[in-house]
């Protein structure tokens, strides 16, 4: 009977023991390396095991769980039929949504870069803006305008874009998706059976109708395509400082380089933004054409037009480089234009350099191989003289030296064809983005550039090249990546002002806390009890912004929250407030420093007589109306001896009911900090005149004695009177 009993107990556990699936679960993928599945949401909990990129996993729901080590949340999933958990931030959801990734549909879209919107329908009228690439617009009209070389059909559409802007663009830069959208069986047939999903077929279809030899080759990754986004993240570089386009207005590179964000990298990455006529080049196979072979002379001068590099000490070393590394020379001279420019720069030119102290000259870089910023021994080195170090080989490496113009292009045309070409990465596209199954590299690593609309501009340049010889009907073939799970459309940011900022803040007579910031959200203001309104002052950053909240506000309560809200130009809205309290004591900071006859200078107090006693400063101070008063030294801690002498440099907090506010001490005379004016100020002093040794901030303050904002001798003088006795500071 007890066996019995035991194997129904044994039976019932196990039953609540088993998960029951009862909840919607959502598919996923791991976004990267070696991410851990925890017991908990946190990471404290024990790692059950590791996945790799790509693993498919299923999230339970899309709960967020708070823990330690993950500030976005982590998800409850189940892999191999064990539950756990994963920080979200390593959680890729498999369906047609996109964090990050912009899936609006367009009507009509620029297909250049930096294409003027004029007031009129002509290139002479006012300009009004500049669109990027790939910019979403609206066609209001079709109209005529005056034929040139800038618009050479001399007709011009008039646009809306970025929001509620209008103005005229050349009709030869947009794009009108119903013309992209052509329907053929036949072709729709053939490209189907040939592995292209439906969304890439209207433009092949529209490609194919007009270039009926060129030969179009899907190629699977076998990646995700919001996967192989995230894992570009960091690693592509723009020069658009809109907020909008990039990850932070810091620079990442040099003074005009930022971190493009997911919705840039997307756009860039999605193969069907570029399946047209001018763009497709970037999926051309950079393999050496026999055909092409007699095209080619004319085809690379083409490529520079007339600046330098198109005459034929340059040319012909491509042409060659290009035959005996068995790659297009079309490659080696976009390659070359695109980082030196159609006349060449400091790198092609056998400039002189200094690398570690010596003087070198006469060497060339023509691919800018290896050159990028650095600092050795303290010492900067730019990208062109670290590049030319490179090229003389004071940087380990193997080859020759380049030393003149043919060797510098065959061995960086060598660099180009073994490391990428002939490496699984034999187009543009996977150059940038190594997303190519043939790549003996791993994905998202060895890619040729930063430079996220590099291949758009090569694959411009080969296309302008070919329509000038007019051989753009000859037998192409284009290489088309193929990703996983695509959306239905990816487009730039709109490119309006996407500025919230406020410029300033400020209730009217009254004292903000903490100081106005335009990245601080919350304030705090005091007035009297009696108070029954407020005015609230703002300034918007930019003038496209509107702001509401402002005004003559009621506070009937003793603790009134203020909501200032500014939308930017393109809808975007941030959140100011503002808590006005009621309190019965309103002596402010300011008030305590006037009643004691010092001055406030920015940060600085100052008018504190030498020889005072930090005792004797709280006392006034507090007698001024302060709660409550904390000194520091200049090394951040607390002064107790409340006999020490007040000094240049030290840091007062002043507290009262209301407010508290910092500053640095600048005691008149006092620039060694001792609190006393000795011949040792005096000395520092004179050393700064003759600028042997400079003052700064509140030393600096403390020397200008006489209170004419400048150091002279003057107030060498006022020293050297007070140190005497003839007369005190």
């Amino acid at each position: 009977m007890k066996k019995n009993i035991t194997i129904i107990l044994i039976f019932v556990l196990s039953f609540f023991l088993v998960p029951l699936n009862i909840y919607a679960s959502y598919d996923a993928m791991i976004s990267a390396s070696a991410v851990r599945v925890r017991e908990g949401a946190g990471t404290g909990y024990k790692a059950l095991y590791s996945l790799s990129p790509n693993t498919p996993i299923t999230v339970v729901d899309k709960t967020k769980y708070t823990g330690t080590g993950c500030s976005k949340g982590w998800y409850k999933v189940i892999y191999d039929k064990k539950e756990g958990y994963v920080c979200s931030s390593y959680i890729t959801f498999i369906d047609n949504t996109f964090e990050g990734i912009n899936v609006i549909d367009y009507t009509a879209r620029v297909h250049s870069n930096n294409v003027s919107v004029r007031k009129t329908a002509s290139t002479s009228a006012t300009k009004l803006d500049t669109l990027t690439l790939g910019t979403n617009v609206t066609i209001l009209s079709e109209v005529s305008g005056t034929k040139n070389d800038d618009c050479s059909t001399g007709k011009w559409y008039n646009i809306r874009y970025n929001g509620n802007a209008t103005g005229y663009m050349c009709k030869n830069y947009i794009t009108k998706k119903e013309d992209i959208v052509l329907e053929n069986e036949d072709y729709t047939k053939m490209y189907k059976e040939l592995g292209f999903p439906d969304s890439y077929i209207p433009y092949l279809n529209y490609l194919h109708q007009k270039y009926p030899n060129w030969q179009f080759i899907p190629k699977q990754t076998g990646l995700s395509f919001a996967v192989a986004v995230d894992s570009e993240e960091g690693k592509n570089y723009i020069q658009n400082s809109n907020p909008s386009f990039i990850t932070s207005t810091k620079p990442a590179e040099g003074s005009s380089w930022y971190k493009a964000n997911s919705q840039v990298i997307a756009f860039y990455m999605d193969p069907r933004n570029w399946l047209t006529e001018e763009r497709i080049f970037m999926f051309e196979k950079q393999d050496y054409s026999t055909a092409l072979e007699s095209q080619y002379p004319t085809l690379v001068k083409a490529i520079f037009g007339s600046g330098k590099l198109g005459g034929d000490e340059y040319t012909i070393p491509m042409i060659n480089a290009g035959k005996a590394n068995r790659i297009s020379p079309l490659l080696i001279a976009t390659r070359i234009r695109l980082e030196v420019g159609p006349n060449g720069s400091d790198s092609t030119n056998g400039v002189e350099f200094t690398w570690k102290g010596q003087k070198y000259k006469g060497y060339y870089n023509f691919f800018n191989i290896g050159a990028y910023e650095v600092t050795i021994d303290g010492v900067e080195y730019s990208s062109i003289v670290r590049g030319l170090a490179y090229a003389a080989k004071l940087i380990n490496r193997e080859g020759n030296v380049w030393d003149n113009i043919e060797t510098a292009i065959k061995e960086g045309s060598s660099f180009l064809a073994n490391g990428y070409v002939n490496n699984g990465q034999g187009t543009l596209y996977y150059q940038k983005f190594n997303v190519s199954p043939d790549s003996e590299s791993d994905p998202y690593t060895h890619q040729y550039m930063t430079n996220i609309q590099a291949p758009a501009t090569e694959g411009n340049q080969t296309y302008n090249s070919y329509k000038k010889v007019g051989i753009l009907n000859e037998s192409l073939i284009f290489e088309i990546p193929i990703y996983n799970n695509m959306p239905s459309y990816t487009s730039l940011p709109n490119s309006g002002d996407v500025n919230n900022d406020l410029k300033a803040l400020q209730v009217k007579d009254y004292t903000l806390s903490p100081t106005f910031d335009k990245d601080v959200l919350s304030y705090e203001v005091y007035v009297p009890t009696s108070t029954t309104k407020v005015t609230v002052e703002a300034i918007t950053d930019s003038t496209l912004a509107t702001i509401s909240g402002i005004g003559e506000i009621e506070v009937p309560d003793l603790e009134n929250t203020v909501t200032i809200t500014v939308k930017s130009q393109v809808g975007e809205e941030k959140k100011y407030q503002v808590t006005i309290k009621k309190v019965d004591d309103t002596t402010t900071v300011q008030d305590v420093i006037t009643s004691s006859s010092m001055l406030i200078n920015n940060n600085y107090i100052t008018e504190i007589k030498n020889n005072t006693k930090i005792e004797t400063l709280k006392n006034n101070l507090i007698k001024a109306g302060a709660k409550s008063i904390i000194i520091k030294d200049i090394n951040g801690k607390d002064i107790e001896n409340t006999s020490t002498l007040v000094g240049t440099g030290q840091t007062i907090t002043i507290n009262t009911a209301i407010e508290t506010q910092t500053f640095t001490i600048s005691v008149n005379g006092d620039t060694s900090g001792d609190g006393l004016v000795t011949i040792l100020d005096l000395l520092e002093v004179q050393k700064h005149i003759k600028k042997a040794e400079i003052l700064k901030n509140a030393n600096l303050l403390s020397a200008d004695t006489s209170g004419d904002n400048k150091v002279t001798i003057l107030d060498l003088l006022e020293i050297v009177q007070h140190i005497k006795k003839y007369k005190l500071l």
